[in-house]
């Protein structure tokens, strides 16, 4: 019965990119009729029939390229996004293909107001369309239908967290039965009842069969994986594989393909990513409006730094920023010059005889730190983020802390 909804599912999926291509063709070509109108283009109308024979390929290119884009592979698993961006990029595809096909057939370029309306209308269509399937399923899942029946193998923490997102994300579909553990185990976790042993995975599956069967065995136990994979292959439930990769240790995991080869970045760092782009867009922002804030103060601290001690007015140390990359750190001096030759910089305290009158208020206020926006703007350093060390205590840290060096990824 599930199978068959399954296929009432993809058949209506396909229909409907099928009318959202004809749909887009009509509208792009509409819209170039309006353009017209209004004086927008004062080329000549092309005819309706030039566009027929390349709306034809488009249907026909549909649903092979939706389809290699994994557009009708279940995807319980997958936030709207990745559908959103496959969506995109199948329709992309095609429309770049008829396109270079249009030139190819006619000897001409055709209408390119008319191309580009089809396009932003297909990807608009498109895109609501699958919202609005999401939507449906969705609704059709609260009411306890479409849904998918799971077993956990394992009882541990990676088991349990698994068990609680599922129940965070029922946009899944997927319902946790029973959870399959040791001898030692509780019969019941979580309101499920625990079967046992793991050994027995087939033979318990076989009274209680489920849909899908997620193996989430912590990392001590995964040298029993290939048994429970082999013992489960018997089964007609699909398998997946939790894998436990220390999330509360890492900074971050990113999973990526190279030639089917599944990649697991461990150490995966946000910074890389569109958050990073972001961050450094507010980190500008706000600095630049906190110099111009605060411009005028920073110019009179200046100037009593000059006046009450004699030397430079900036204090200027080497620390290490993102990936341990060396830059000046700068600073209001507010000790007298070559202090650092005179004593330790760990021995400094408010009552070090080497801080100026000046300075021992900026430090206590800590205004000597405001010329680090300086350090902001240029990319040096964030308003929010781990405190930049000097290279000798970056050394010294990653070898008594435990994955320290991943607060500079």
């Amino acid at each position: 019965m599930l199978k068959r909804y399954s296929q009432y599912v993809l058949v209506c999926l396909a229909l409907g990119d099928l009318f959202t291509v004809a749909a887009a063709w009509t509208a792009g070509y509409g819209l170039r009729y309006l353009a017209g109108l209004v004086g927008a283009t004062s080329s000549p109308m092309p005819s309706a029939s030039e566009f027929v024979g390349l709306g034809a390929i488009s249907l026909l290119l549909t649903i092979p390229v939706f389809s290699w884009s994994g557009l009708y592979a279940p995807r319980r698993m997958s936030h709207l996004s990745a559908e959103l961006v496959a969506v995109f990029r199948a329709t992309l595809t095609i429309w770049v293909l008829v396109y270079f096909l249009s030139i190819l057939i006619t000897k001409h370029v055709s209408s390119r107001m008319t191309m580009a309306g089809m396009l932003a209308s297909w990807v608009l269509l498109a895109s609501v369309f699958r919202v609005t399937v999401r939507t449906l399923i969705r609704h059709i899942r609260r009411h306890n239908r479409n849904l998918r029946h799971a077993a956990i193998v394992g009882t541990g923490r990676l088991a349990q967290r698994f068990y609680h997102a599922l129940r965070r994300n029922p946009w899944t579909g997927i319902s946790a039965n029973l959870f399959i553990g040791e001898p030692t185990d509780l019969e019941e976790l979580w309101g499920l009842k625990v079967y046992r042993p793991i050994e027995l995975v087939e033979d318990i599956l076989a009274i209680i069969p489920v849909d899908i069967v997620f193996v989430a065995l912590p990392r001590h136990q995964l040298h029993r994986l290939d048994f429970v994979i082999d013992q489960l292959s018997k089964t007609k439930a699909t398998v997946c594989v939790v894998p436990d990769l220390l999330s509360n240790t890492l900074l971050k995991q990113k999973t990526f393909e190279l030639d089917d080869l599944a990649v697991v970045s461990l150490t995966a760092s946000p910074q890389h990513e569109w958050r990073s782009a972001i961050k450094r867009g507010v980190d500008i922002l706000g600095a630049t409006i906190a110099l111009a804030i605060l411009g005028a103060p920073m110019l009179l601290i200046a100037l009593l730094v000059k006046l009450t001690s004699p030397g430079p007015i900036f204090y200027r140390q080497i620390r290490t920023s993102l990936a341990s990359r060396p830059f000046q750190m700068i600073k209001f001096r507010s000790m007298v010059p070559d202090a650092d030759q005179q004593a330790g910089p760990t021995d400094e305290t408010l009552d070090d005889p080497r801080i100026t009158r000046i300075g021992r208020f900026l430090r206590w206020s800590s205004l000597d730190e405001l010329p680090q926006l300086l350090n902001v703007v240029a990319g040096h350093m964030s308003l929010v983020g781990p405190r930049p060390e000097q290279p000798n205590d970056n050394e010294r840290l990653r070898q008594q802390i435990p994955r320290y060096m991943l607060r500079t990824q």
